[in-house]
């Protein structure tokens, strides 16, 4: 196996993190627990991706501006490149998550000194994929049931 299921859900909590999904972070945190990460790694995850999204949006930041018009000076990546594999685990998801094309790069490009094989490196970017693309699947799913249920109430409402 190429990564163990603790390992996955380290890339799964960063990815849910990175791109917002409650549904996803309300699974994945419970299911680490379940792969045996204690409560302080979990925490670590967290603090991790968070910094890694928070990163990201600061990253797009001034490239918006600029499209708006608006002059900004350049801003370069500022946080420190992981300093052990389950931190780079969860870089990677949220890199993912978050789609920060810069940010993926460094990761990916520093995850081998952390002992991160090729084979781990893709199935750590397997995971965090697919819970990218779930996150993107429950909201738009989401919001079709919203927009019925709406319909339905201003359907009703026409009707009174």
């Amino acid at each position: 196996m190429l990564l163990e299921q603790r390992d996955k859900e380290l890339a799964a909590i960063g990815a849910s993190i990175g791109c917002n999904c409650r549904p996803c972070i309300e699974h994945h945190i419970p299911a680490g627990r379940e792969a045996g990460l204690s409560e302080v790694e979990l925490a670590d995850a967290v603090a991790t991706a968070r910094a890694v999204r928070d990163e990201a949006i600061t990253l797009l930041a001034p490239r918006v501006e600029e499209l708006l018009g608006r002059s900004t000076g350049p801003v370069g990546p500022a946080s420190a490149i992981e300093s052990s594999r389950a931190h780079a685990l969860v870089a990677l998801g949220a890199s993912v998550g978050a789609n920060a094309h810069l940010l993926l790069e460094r990761h990916i490009t520093a995850a081998p000194e952390l002992g991160l094989s090729a084979g781990a490196l893709a199935a750590a970017l397997k995971m965090a994929g697919y819970v990218q693309q779930r996150a993107s699947e429950m909201t738009a799913d989401k919001a079709k049931r919203t927009l019925e249920e709406l319909g339905a109430v201003a359907g009703g409402a026409a009707r009174s």
